[in-house]
């Protein structure tokens, strides 16, 4: 009688476990098969027409982006035209970006934007940041949304905005436009642990 009972103790224990395991293994599956489909399902590059015809990019979206015709012309004019205050990097030129993140919002229908955001990319490659690992770029429509709601939370008022994190925490921000008159100057600041008051701070 003990030897039955201890038989069927095993097998139902032997039971629960190799349904705990079929379990867990399902639930693995789920896990892995929904974060696949959010990830395949996210546009990079994404451009809308407006029912008046304007045409802009919304979400996330990297340089490659800019160079489609409704963007090219804008993007190379001021980036090739412009010049990097490199008098004003000279405490930046060693400093070790690891530990930053730069999100930066912008409407491609904005002159402010069209303006600054070539300047930013110039700045930051004159610096040798990281822009493909640690920089990212989010067009908006003129309701500041962008496409997958990334602006939630963050107070994008106006554009562009210009967000630096570091270790996941916001040190800063440059908002339409740098408060010193130089984006370069108003970078390093943030950078550097004296961040200027951005525009419409106060509003």
């Amino acid at each position: 009688m003990d030897v039955l009972f201890n038989k069927n103790t095993i097998f139902k224990s032997r039971k629960n476990a190799m349904k705990k395991i079929y379990q867990l293994t399902l639930l693995t599956i789920l896990v892995f098969t929904f974060s696949a489909c959010q990830t395949q399902h996210k546009v990079l590059n994404r451009e809308i027409k407006s029912e008046t015809g304007e045409r802009f990019l919304i979400g996330e979206f990297d340089r490659n982006a800019l160079q489609q015709k409704h963007y090219i012309n804008w993007y190379n004019e001021e980036y090739d035209a412009y010049e990097v205050e490199n008098s004003k990097l000279v405490n930046l030129k060693k400093s070790d970006f690891k530990s930053l993140k730069i999100e930066v919002f912008v409407g491609t229908w904005c002159s402010d934007s069209q303006r600054e955001l070539p300047r930013f990319y110039k700045i930051l490659e004159n610096l040798k940041f990281p822009i493909e690992s640690r920089l990212n770029v989010y067009g908006v429509n003129r309701q500041k949304k962008s496409f997958y709601g990334e602006e939630i939370g963050k107070d994008i008022t106006h554009v562009p905005t210009i967000i630096v994190y570091k270790k996941g925490k916001e040190i800063g921000r440059i908002v339409e436009s740098p408060v010193s008159g130089y984006l370069e100057e108003d970078f390093e600041k943030i950078v550097n642990g004296n961040p200027l008051t951005p525009n419409y701070a106060e509003d």
